[in-house]
């Protein structure tokens, strides 16, 4: 049995997203969070957007499943998707919905793109799964994916609840208190995020959610199976029915035959999405704060 016809164009197109890595890192900021305008027209509430862009995820997950014929998910995929819709129960409801405080305007582009995003990757990790599957027979490599992945997710979660407690009132916070010497007047509701792994770096929610995502990766191709029934270019190009000369060109380019199946080219796209913001997060603490710690780094500790 062999993916729907509009499996091998999309997951092609989705390899054209990181190459917008440049441009975030050196010509613009995508507008929310610190970098958000207050005065657009076009902001809306940060909570709700986020809810519903990051629920086009799951939902498109579920959906595709649904509605496409594949086999049916064996038992490491099952797990996988049970990992899957853990993380963005917490990341689509828990967090923006339940636990966080009010967020800054979301630009109605950031969500537009946050929810063609996470169709994109909705879509491609539930074929993944279903078409090119760990082995039923799992082994520890598996085993250690899915540690790593509740490890990542776990302090990703618990990062999240320290920048969400600096915004709290003392009586509810959850994970840390607030220091007074952040009361930098020019900072405003920002403060210097402490605790964990904010020691050594300025993102490391960011830095687990990439240990999440890649240890999920792992597991998903933890055995040969998942990997040598992928097709290789020559056949994808054939396969894929291609009219877009911008992927036939991607399509052409030598590329990592693990960026193939689309839980690798996830780990690819989120990476290449949340470094450079992290770069210019980190810059932008470092002149907002004159006693920011200096031997921190942007996302990872002792190098970046």
């Amino acid at each position: 049995m062999i993916p729907p016809p509009s499996f091998f164009p999309t997951l092609l197109t989705f390899h054209i997203f990181p190459f917008h890595a440049p441009i975030t890192l050196y010509i613009l900021d995508a507008p929310f969070g610190r970098f958000a305008s207050k005065t657009s027209n076009l902001n809306v509430n940060g909570n709700i957007a986020w809810a519903i862009a990051e629920l086009v995820s799951p939902i498109t997950f579920a959906t595709t499943l649904l509605v496409n014929p594949h086999p049916a998910l064996n038992y490491p995929s099952r797990v996988l998707a049970g990992l899957y819709f853990a993380h963005y129960a917490h990341r689509a409801i828990i967090s923006p919905l339940v636990l966080s405080p009010k967020r800054s305007p979301l630009h109605v582009l950031v969500a537009l793109a946050m929810g063609l995003f996470n169709l994109f990757n909705g879509y491609l990790t539930a074929m993944g799964l279903a078409f090119y599957p760990p082995q039923e027979e799992v082994d520890w490599k598996f085993w250690l994916g899915v540690g790593g992945w509740a490890i990542g997710f776990l302090g990703n979660v618990h990062h999240d609840e320290v920048l969400n407690d600096l915004r709290r009132r003392p009586t509810e916070r959850l994970v840390i208190s607030h220091l007074p010497e952040d009361d930098d007047p020019k900072s405003g509701r920002y403060k210097i995020p402490r605790g964990g792994l904010y020691r050594y770096v300025s993102f490391p929610n960011y830095l687990c959610e990439w240990l999440e995502w890649t240890s999920f990766a792992l597991a998903a191709t933890s055995s040969s199976t998942a990997l040598l029934s992928l097709p290789s270019l020559t056949t994808l190009r054939l396969q894929a029915g291609l009219r877009s000369s911008i992927v036939k060109l991607v399509a052409r380019i030598w590329w990592p035959p693990y960026l193939l199946h689309p839980t690798w080219m996830f780990v690819l796209a989120e990476i290449t999405s949340m470094l450079p913001r992290a770069l210019r997060g980190h810059g932008w603490y470092k002149e907002k704060f004159a006693n920011y710690p200096k031997e921190r780094k942007a996302v990872i500790p002792g190098l970046l």
